[in-house]
């Protein structure tokens, strides 16, 4: 098993990550539909869409935490679509989980106000301006 970064300097012009028909259903609901997606090495792609549209479904199936029903996953050319997840961590492919409480405690109006306060800041900043904050 090579590193990610031997990978990254081997793989050329190919791709990063591969899916090819990626489908995902739970008994009688399909929450993914044939899912193709190409990234190549340092590409970024963003994934959009409302709730219950599969976004989190598709980042499961790409990291093994739910299998695809049908469809290929690779991973720098290797087919990883039925690797568990410990085996694709091993080959580098992970995911990191969102945290949308900037501070575990603090109230929704503290986190929710932080960047408001920071844009003033920096404003004050740019004009030569004191900033106070209460």
């Amino acid at each position: 098993m090579d590193s990610v970064a031997h990978r990254l300097s081997t793989v050329g012009a190919g791709a990063a990550l591969e899916l090819r028909g990626v489908t995902r259903l739970f008994g009688a609901l399909t929450a993914l539909t044939d899912v193709t997606l190409t990234v190549r090495p340092g590409e970024r792609r963003a994934v959009l869409g409302s709730n219950g549209a599969g976004k989190t479904t598709l980042f499961n199936c790409i990291t093994g935490d739910f299998p695809p029903t049908s469809g290929t996953i690779r991973f720098f050319g290797e087919d990883v679509t039925n690797f568990p997840p410990f085996e694709r961590i091993r080959r580098g492919l992970r995911r990191t989980y969102q945290i949308s409480a900037l501070f575990p405690g603090s109230a929704f109006t503290t986190t929710s106000t932080l960047p408001a306060v920071a844009f003033r800041a920096a404003a004050s900043r740019r004009s030569g301006r004191a900033s106070t904050t209460r």
